[in-house]
């Protein structure tokens, strides 16, 4: 497999992690300075910024999703 860049968007800053859902449709980066999980949408052409923030206590240093 070869990684290649299809989409980007502007994120928080100091970000620590990425996570995707099972179907790879929602994406979450967690962002320190902002104390928030940043939530995005992937349709298989466009990524797009959902606008929702997850705020958390403090930063999100690690993210994982739950295995099946």
């Amino acid at each position: 497999m070869t990684l290649a860049r299809i989409a980007e968007a502007p994120i928080g800053h100091w970000s620590q992690g990425a996570a995707f859902s099972a179907d790879g449709r929602t994406i979450l980066v967690g962002n320190m300075v902002e104390k928030d999980l940043q939530v995005f949408e992937w349709d298989g052409a466009q990524l797009r910024d959902t606008g929702h923030r997850i705020k958390v206590n403090g930063g999100p240093a690690a993210i994982r999703t739950a295995e099946r």
